[in-house]
């Protein structure tokens, strides 16, 4: 009580004087350490200046803030430490007792009561670096990048403490300058700063100290300034992680697999060359603590876009990113393999399951001239099948050639409102007189207005791909125009046209070429409250859509509204038309030199929804849509579900369901005439989340996913011409053969991983995998059911792995 006692009272005393967000804050220079307790008990706490008079960014935009927060900055040769009041008003919420602690681990989110400071330290107006805490001690950080684009891939290695009292609770943060890019120079230093604050208890709000007017693009160039900084030297980030890990395949689906323990070794490093510029660099990477991608039953004609998860393709990659399309997806690096085709008598004896990254490197560098370089570059080496021929002689077969991957980007900033230019180039090499080459380079730019509520964007890109003697050339052109109005009003408009040959896959992901698009949107906002209402929106688009050839593939008008109730549940719904129009990809004859297509009729859809507060122990969002195909009505429901029995517990749960009466869809192409017919349809994809944290630095984490579907196809038709479909096979239907109509799938994973960060930067990990599926349950199930799927799927062969990984940092 005394401690207590003795902190609240002086800074109390100096509120007083406290700053605002249009005055600045000035830092004070720490004479003596600071005791990392959360309880801002050190004098240095009260002689410096607060922060003050936040601002409500929701549930009421521009509003001061209910709850009041003060914030002190104080530096040293080598940390800038941030201390934060977060006071709780008895009259407002009850005081210390509405607190919302939630337990779990680092970087995640949660609903429960949050503290952060944003840092320019570079006062580029652009890129800062995001440094929270919650009221249980729980760490996240990320990097804020084109001014207002958040990136959580970012990790640093720094200090904190809360500690809750009856005023409410406080934290204090203990940042490395080694983590922050500045200018060099004993001089006075003008940086960025803006703090936020996040209440989950009675009174539920998100505050800042400066909070930007909607209507306005900006976010980072709109920070207030920190001052007072003077005789820092940019300190230099020098990390090194080796690792060790060790894997056995306790059970396994393929025959030639052994089941012994395999060793792998390797080095994450970093070295910050000076205050702008890093490297860092990864040879023989392990990837096993990541989380296994969820399993996806993909019946179209687009690539399933996986999000990356790998550490070292994560962190500083938004340097690497262009206005628009996905010219980078680092995801083609160290890709999956499939069995090799086999000959007559030859039978498959082993194969590794993807290919191996041998070394990985990037570059990035922000000068204080506005410039950002961003370079990478990865080797992956080849990977080889062992195949046995009938006489019982083993050979080696590739699978995947030596294949080197280049990435340059840079970007001049042009202002303090984030507007730039930018070039970008890519490129990937495999070896061989067959290896395939590609090339991707762009130029972008954004330009924002004086006020920051006009925005645009503009990419042009140009691929290269191919074998090395018969590559094809592709252009792409975006053009995106937004423009927000305070009064509520925000419209967007976006245009696109693509060559035929346009191709960046083999370094990027575009789900589609071959196209000029045109697509614009109205929304209108309501921000002030009416009756029980909170927030309001509604809007409406509407995209046109074409091939290089005339035809046209998409035209869709949808509309849609969205509400707020001052209880915290929202609500919102929808619907539109896809017009009638010709379908170019269905038929998978994209690739031919003449396209086949496939007449659409009109198809309206509709679909509503509703979430419940999310800081309540059961949050349930529903969300569920219908629509009208060829062959009878389409029906897709979701219901996510999240559990905290305690604090230190969550439970996720997904249940997705999907009921398709008549969809018109391909079926097979025997000969040279596709095959289509109405296809029906029911699929059921459940997952499940369960974290439980003993403290920060130790969690358990699992996963669990079951995936059925059963499909079948009735009425079948063959092609004509783009405009006729004729009932029955085609003529060139090969004699004797009848299409398969009737089709199964059943998987479930499971990925258990037990994460135990036991000094900073340093972790282990205890993995354990399970996968198995099956296409062959259509004969015996029918239905769609978990406890029948899961037994048998429990007795068919599995993918099962432990893995045991240790990472230690030294700095």
């Amino acid at each position: 009580m005394r401690a207590t006692f003795l902190s609240v009272i002086p800074l109390c005393a100096a509120a007083l004087a406290a700053a605002g967000p249009d005055s600045g804050l000035r830092a004070l220079r720490a004479e003596a350490g600071i005791h990392m307790d959360g309880r801002l008990e050190e004098p240095e706490w009260s002689r410096a200046t607060p922060a003050s008079g936040f601002t409500q960014e929701w549930p009421l935009r521009g509003v001061p803030a209910r709850q009041r927060t003060e914030v002190r900055v104080l530096f040293d040769d080598h940390f800038l430490y941030v201390g934060a009041r977060m006071h709780h008003d008895p009259a407002l919420d009850g005081g210390p007792a509405k607190v919302v602690r939630r337990l779990h681990r680092r970087d995640q989110e949660s609903q429960g009561d949050w503290f952060g400071v944003a840092i320019d330290s570079n006062h580029d107006h652009r890129t800062a670096v995001l440094f929270e805490v919650n009221a249980a001690g729980v760490q996240k950080d990320q990097v804020i990048y084109n001014d207002s684009t958040y990136d959580p891939s970012w990790d640093g290695v720094w200090e904190s403490a809360v500690a809750v009292d009856e005023g409410g609770w406080t934290a204090e943060l203990k940042i490395p300058l080694s983590l922050l890019r500045f200018k060099p120079g004993e001089g006075p230093q003008t940086w960025g700063i803006n703090f936020s604050r996040a209440d989950q208890g009675s009174v539920r709000e998100s505050t800042r100290w400066r909070v930007v007017p909607r209507g306005d693009t900006g976010f980072v160039s709109r920070f207030p300034e920190l001052v007072g900084l003077e005789g820092l030297r940019p300190q230099t980030r020098q990390e090194y992680l080796p690792y060790l890990s060790s894997l056995r395949k306790i059970e396994t689906t393929r025959p030639f697999d052994d089941r012994r323990w395999e060793q792998r070794a390797g080095l994450d490093a970093r070295w910050g060359l000076n205050s702008h510029s890093q490297v860092d660099l990864s040879l023989r990477p392990d990837f096993g603590q990541v989380e296994v991608d969820q399993a996806v039953l993909n019946l179209g004609t687009v690539e399933t876009f996986f999000p990356e998860k790998r550490p070292f393709f994560l962190e500083g990659m938004d340097v690497f990113r262009v206005a628009g399309p996905d010219l980078f997806y680092s995801r083609r690096i160290g890709q999956g393999l499939s069995d090799p085709t086999l000959g007559a008598g030859e039978s498959l004896q082993d194969r590794p399951g993807a290919t191996d990254i041998t070394a990985a490197a990037k570059y990035t560098a922000k000068y204080s001239s506005g410039t950002n370089v961003g370079l990478l570059g990865a080797s992956v080496e080849p990977a080889r099948a062992v195949i046995q021929d009938s006489a019982g002689n083993r050979f080696r077969r590739e699978l995947a050639p030596l294949t080197n991957y280049g990435v340059l980007r840079v970007q001049q900033l042009l202002d303090d409102r984030g507007s730039y230019l930018g070039a970008f180039a890519s490129g990937m090499h495999q070896a061989g007189p067959a290896g395939r080459v590609a090339q991707t380079q762009a130029v972008d730019g954004v330009y924002k207005s004086t006020d920051r509520s006009g925005l645009i964007e503009a990419t042009l890109s140009r691929t290269q791909a191919g074998p090395k003697e018969t590559q094809e050339q592709g252009w792409r052109g975006r053009l995106r125009v937004h423009q927000d109005w305070r009064g509520g009003w925000v419209l967007e408009a976006q245009a696109i046209n693509a060559g035929r040959t346009y191709n960046p896959n083999d370094t990027g992901y575009l789900n589609r070429a071959d196209e000029q698009k045109a697509y614009v949107e109205l929304v209108r906002h309501w921000e002030a409250p009416w009756g029980i209402l909170r927030h309001r929106e509604v809007g409406f688009n509407h995209t046109a859509a074409r091939d290089q050839a005339g035809h046209t593939f998409l035209r869709n008008f949808n509309g849609w509204a969205k509400t707020d109730f001052s209880n915290f549940v929202s609500l919102w719904g929808g619907g539109g038309v896809d017009v009638a129009a010709e379908d170019d990809r269905e038929l998978r004859t994209y690739a031919d030199p003449i396209k086949k297509y496939l007449a659409r009729a009109s198809l309206p859809y509709a679909n509503l929804g509703f979430d419940t507060p999310g800081n309540r122990p059961w949050y349930v969002k529903v969300n569920a849509s219908r629509s009208w195909q060829e062959g009878g009505p389409s029906t897709d429901a979701t219901v996510f579900q999240i559990l905290k029995p305690t604090s230190a517990l969550e439970v996720q749960l997904t249940t997705s369901l999907s009921r398709d009466e008549g969809e018109l869809k391909w079926l097979e192409t025997p000969a040279a005439t596709p095959i289509v017919g109405l296809r029906r349809l029911s699929q059921i994809d459940q997952s499940l989340r369960v974290a439980y944290a003993f403290n920060p630095a130790f969690t358990i984490q699992l996963f669990s996913q079951w995936l059925a579907a059963n499909w079948n196809f009735r009425d079948l038709q063959h092609y004509v011409n783009d405009q006729t479909l004729a009932p029955g096979l085609p003529l060139d239907q090969p004699p004797g053969t009848t299409p398969e109509t009737a089709f199964s799938y059943r998987t479930w994973n499971l990925n258990l991983i037990t994460r135990w960060e036991f000094r900073p930067g340093s972790t282990f990990f205890l993995v354990y995998t399970h996968g198995a599926s099956t296409d062959a349950l259509i004969n015996d199930r029918a239905s769609l059911s978990p406890r029948p799927d899961l037994a048998i799927l429990r007795k068919l062969p599995s993918d099962d792995v432990i893995q045991a990984k240790v990472s230690w940092l030294f700095r």
